[in-house]
């Protein structure tokens, strides 16, 4: 017997052992929890097994996790220590993040004490310690800290240690926590509710977890939160133990549903229930010791029905001492079956930690001008390839990231919108009144007609014009002109109407294509700098490219203002093209206006000629008097088509304002060839020249820019400062390194004996 309990103490040595490594936060290790709803008495409960006198108040007396040390010792004094354990950045640091500490502090709080009654004193004062990790703690050892001003906290996730050695003590360790709350106080915070929730779920979730449920037979089980907060889950009963307390306060003749629990028959655990009988209010006045209270307990069972009356088997489950041995028993046999796989996973942990570290680990920096320069020439080498052209990734997974669908793939659809925009600025003129009556059907057949010549018509970015309108606007804008003639101002307004819009349509496809680019360079800066954010390398290039962007973007603008200009001035030297376009464009229209004048046989006659099908006119007399026509002009080297010969219908009062939209189509059409093709070709050939390409230019491009950078040795060393996130995670690790180590030692000492 004496082997298995010495078995048992040093299985529990070396679970006490890792839980002070703080390795817990890490591993799943073997432990009980006593958790219950408020007011159940666990301190009462706790005291009874471990021989000490704990805090009692109303309400919420416990406000952090207490864990709990019992050993059994040789001598008839008691030993008992206290440690503030420090295992959150909520406590005793100064980096206050919530996060497990890489380094657990056992905080040694006040002397060694001998005497169980002065526990009560000093455990307050390590709980107020607790609450206030920003006062030193020794200020809590003669309460130096009631007179420092501060608002402690309500609960926190570190806890106090208490490690207690003594005769008929039980080796035992375990987790004390919070009761659950049900309701707050006038003036207190309902979030400690889910608080204190929280924090037993973060103890309860874990696998080898055993759960010392409390429940007091002075009220309902089901009024009970931390009942329910438990049962409900049917893996956590697979790991509780029940234990029932103040069975002395049970109504008379209620003791039947708590006696059905304590058999399985209600509520079953698979670990079972136990009874327990702690000191009532007249013995805690009397004083009574921890050896007459046990007497006491022992003495209630045995003379007090139902419990006397209970068989062997169940009267087991009756009685602290009984729960103190049963839990040993349950940890110590957990501990032994998930050792060995806790020292296989420390192992493992020690070794992806190791190699992780090894992947992190801090760069040697050499010649950090070098690297700098290094980094900013091959970014400028990479923004290069993409301004000259790189190809597009097949089937990108984002199809907005211009770095995978190609920079300049993306440009030319602008210059393409663009042009489009600029295509359908051309007049719309239309060769028939406003007052004629022309149906849809023979307005589209006339529409079609013109597109044989004019292929803007119908595209209506520009206001539509009638001809009678276009007769009266040059009515208007008479002077002191001859008959018969009118102002040149007239054609100028009639091509304003269409030029004046190119400025916009310019200055938008260069919003457009610097939109593209900016967003182009940011994500290339990102690739190629990320990592080098902390440092400020990468806020300095993308200043400074930034910067470069905005010069070119000004210089653009104003070249484009310049070539808007330009265009703005009707001219042409392109006669020969110019008049051909007028006469082609003025025969289509008389054609159409002919047609709406009752001439519409005839003109069907002209268009349909064919020299060599005497019938393709309808009438064959027709045909010979058009084709000796034809021949004849052709001996004096005048050269026509038969539709010509509607230029030699007689002239009417529209005949003026045909000339003139004849003549700024005309205009507009060598426009087409010479200045909307050049003007649609120009645009896009100055912003790639002037704005993209001179982003990168070799004379005032990035890389000088770049060069112009603070490139001192002290200043590159700040560039390649490592992120913060890998400094944080280096620290981390290295602390979660120095836990496993410590749990490795401890345990390959307890396996060589």
């Amino acid at each position: 017997m004496g082997d298995y309990f010495q078995k048992r103490r040093d299985l529990l040595n070396i679970l006490k052992s890792l839980h002070s490594t703080g390795i817990q936060n890490e591993l799943d290790l073997p432990q009980i929890v006593v958790i219950g709803s408020q007011s159940v008495g666990k301190s009462s409960l706790i005291e009874s097994m471990s021989g000490l006198k704990l805090p009692r108040d109303t309400g919420t007396c416990t406000r952090q996790a207490r864990k709990n040390a019992l050993e059994r010792g040789y001598t008839q004094a008691h030993a008992i220590s206290l440690l503030l354990d420090a295992l959150w950045n909520a406590g005793f640091s100064t980096e206050k993040t919530g996060h497990p500490l890489s380094v657990v502090r056992d905080i040694p709080f006040g002397a060694t004490l001998h005497n169980a009654d002065d526990v009560e004193k000093m455990l307050r004062r390590a709980q107020r310690a607790i609450l206030r990790p920003d006062l030193d703690p020794t200020l809590f050892l003669d309460d130096s800290d009631l007179h420092v001003f501060g608002v402690p906290m309500t609960f926190s996730r570190n806890c106090v240690c208490i490690q207690v050695s003594g005769p008929n003590v039980s080796d035992l360790y375990f987790y004390d926590l919070p009761g659950i709350i049900a309701n707050v106080g006038d003036g207190g915070n309902v979030a400690d509710i889910k608080l204190v929730e929280d924090l037993a779920k973060s103890y309860i979730k874990r696998p080898n977890c055993i759960v010392l449920l409390v429940i007091t037979c002075e009220t309902d089980f089901e009024n009970q939160g931390a009942g329910r907060f438990v049962l409900k889950d049917p893996a956590l009963r697979q790991r509780t133990i029940g234990v029932l307390t103040k069975v002395d306060r049970i109504e008379f003749g209620g003791a039947s549903k708590w006696l059905r629990m304590l058999r399985g028959e209600d509520q079953p655990l698979m670990h079972g229930w136990y009874c327990v009988k702690q000191r009532d209010m007249a013995q805690l006045q009397e004083g009574i010791s921890w050896e007459e209270a046990r007497s006491y307990e022992t003495e209630f069972f045995q003379t007090m029905a139902p419990w006397a009356d209970l068989n062997r088997v169940e009267r087991q489950r009756l009685g602290s001492q009984k729960l103190a041995d049963r839990l040993g028993t349950i940890l110590s046999n957990l501990v032994s079956q998930e050792l060995p796989g806790i020292r296989k996973k420390v192992n493992a942990e020690l070794d992806k930690v190791d190699g992780r570290l090894k992947v992190i680990a801090p760069p040697e920096i050499a010649d950090p001008r070098r690297i700098v320069i290094t980094l900013l020439r091959d970014f400028t080498k990479k923004l290069s390839k993409h301004i000259e052209g790189l190809p597009p990734v097949i089937n990108p997974s984002d199809p907005t990231d211009t770095t995978s669908t190609g920079l300049l793939h993306n440009l030319n659809e602008a210059y393409d919108r663009f042009r489009e925009k600029v295509h359908c600025t051309a007049p719309q003129f239309r060769p028939w009144s406003t007052t004629a009556t022309v149906d849809s059907q023979t307005q589209q057949r006339m529409l079609d007609s013109a597109k044989q010549d004019d292929d803007a018509v119908g595209l209506g970015k520009t206001n539509t014009l009638h001809v009678d309108e276009v007769m009266d606007l040059a009515k208007r804008s008479r002077t002191r002109e001859l008959p018969g003639n009118y102002p040149f101002a007239v054609k100028e307004k009639l091509i304003l109407e269409s030029v004046i819009q190119w400025s916009a349509l310019a200055h938008d496809c260069f919003t457009e294509v610097k939109n593209i680019a900016v967003k182009h360079v940011i994500r290339l800066v990102e690739d190629h700098f990320k990592g080098y954010d902390h440092g400020g390398l990468k806020e300095a290039v993308s200043k400074i490219t930034s910067e470069q962007i905005a010069k070119c973007a000004a210089m653009t603008k104003a070249k484009i203002d310049g070539l808007v200009r330009g265009e703005c001035e009707p001219y042409t030297q392109n006669d020969e093209y110019f008049l051909a376009y007028k006469t082609r464009m003025l025969t289509r229209y008389k054609i159409i206006h002919q047609e709406l004048q009752g001439k519409a046989n005839l003109v069907t006659a002209l268009q349909a000629y064919n020299p060599n099908n005497n019938s393709s006119t309808g009438n064959t007399s027709q045909w010979n008097y058009l084709t000796n026509a034809i021949s004849n002009l052709s001996n004096f080297g005048i050269h026509i088509k038969a539709e010509d010969f509607v230029m030699l219908l007689p002239q009417h009062d529209l005949t003026p304002a045909l000339d003139m939209m004849a003549e700024v189509r005309a205009y507009f059409q060598g426009k087409l060839h010479v200045a909307y093709k050049r003007f649609g070709d120009n645009v896009p050939k100055l912003i790639d020249a002037d704005f993209i390409r001179a982003i990168d230019s070799s004379d005032d491009g990035l890389d000088v820019a770049l060069m112009s950078m603070d490139l001192s040795t002290e200043k590159c060393l700040e560039y390649l400062q490592e992120p913060r996130t890998i400094i944080l995670e280096r620290t981390k690790l290295a602390g979660k390194k120095q836990r496993l180590e410590a749990a490795q030692s401890k345990l390959e000492r307890y396996y060589r004996g």
